[in-house]
């Protein structure tokens, strides 16, 4: 999978959720915690790590500047 698509499918998995976290975040009024569950983390506070480390921001400055 790393040979086609330049990544690890651990890599890819994360792209894959932060992307539908990013159009729940700005499309909605779910909560953190529920759009966690929804792209398959346990807790908010690992998508909040995650968008935090991946994009450099938190949830608040994603839903100020969709």
């Amino acid at each position: 999978m790393q040979s086609v698509l330049g990544k690890s499918p651990l890599e890819y998995l994360q792209d894959l959720r932060i992307e539908r976290s990013l159009h729940l975040l700005t499309t909605g009024h779910a909560g953190v915690d529920q759009i966690a569950a929804e792209v398959g983390y346990a807790e908010g506070v690992t998508l909040r790590a995650l968008l935090r480390r991946k994009l450099g921001c938190g949830v608040r400055e994603i839903r100020r500047n969709p």
